[in-house]
């Protein structure tokens, strides 16, 4: 199962924040993700992403 849906905001083991793409998963059955960080796309096995916190905002 997914982890992350389209479109959720994640962060990458070094530290860099980017959305979810694409979602698929490899021939051996590894999770992968495409990954959007400043109009480039990474592609990233499941463990080395984890959710952003969410930024509440002030009204």
């Amino acid at each position: 199962m997914k982890k992350f849906a389209l479109g959720d905001v994640v962060n990458s083991d070094k530290g860099r924040r980017g959305v979810v793409r694409a979602a698929y998963r490899s021939k051996d059955g590894q999770q992968f993700y495409a990954v959007e960080k400043d109009g480039a796309i990474d592609y990233l096995e499941e463990d080395r992403l984890s959710p952003a916190p969410r930024v509440e905002l002030a009204a």
